[in-house]
């Protein structure tokens, strides 16, 4: 990260001099302290948020009688968690609790996440709200939710006018 801008740091750098004012000193401390920062956090994950809840990855699919929305909910009791629908939204929350061992170690890498978590998904407004199966097996939950046959697609003729 550099927050000075390049033509002025070059110039600087050629030159060998050494800022006099104390604000540019200052700016050149924090410069190294985002430097510094930046390569402790080259190495961490990005594709989850690093605070608040975990990111649940999710599939929905959809064939001709139901929809199935999958979540991965690994080291997750399916008795703690909660299914809802209200309206044409599904939720799905609940909470990963902490396995507390009192081992004296020392951690060097913490990447396993536990608090509550929940997510949210809307749903085709052809399926029956009442008609909804949740199954919980090595830690993916599977939800599956029928389709109203009311609602089955039809072919309307076009006539000449």
């Amino acid at each position: 990260m550099n927050l000075i801008p390049w033509r002025q740091k070059r110039r600087r750098e050629q030159s060998g001099l050494r800022p006099a004012s104390p604000l540019a000193r200052l700016h050149d401390e924090m410069q190294a302290l985002f430097d510094r920062f930046a390569e402790l956090t080259a190495g961490w994950p990005t594709d989850f948020p690093l605070a608040g809840a975990p990111l649940l990855p999710m599939n929905v699919a959809e064939t001709s009688s139901h929809v199935t929305v999958t979540l991965e909910l690994p080291g997750v009791d399916p008795a703690d968690v909660d299914i809802s629908v209200t309206g044409d939204l599904l939720t799905v929350r609940g909470e990963k609790k902490l396995d507390r061992e009192e081992k004296k170690q020392d951690y060097h890498l913490v990447e396993r996440r536990f608090g509550s978590f929940e997510r949210t998904v809307r749903l085709p407004s052809t399926v029956n709200p009442d008609r909804i199966d949740a199954t919980f097996k090595n830690g993916v939950l599977t939800i599956s939710i029928e389709k109203r046959s009311d609602v089955a697609a039809r072919k309307i003729k076009v006539r000449n006018a």
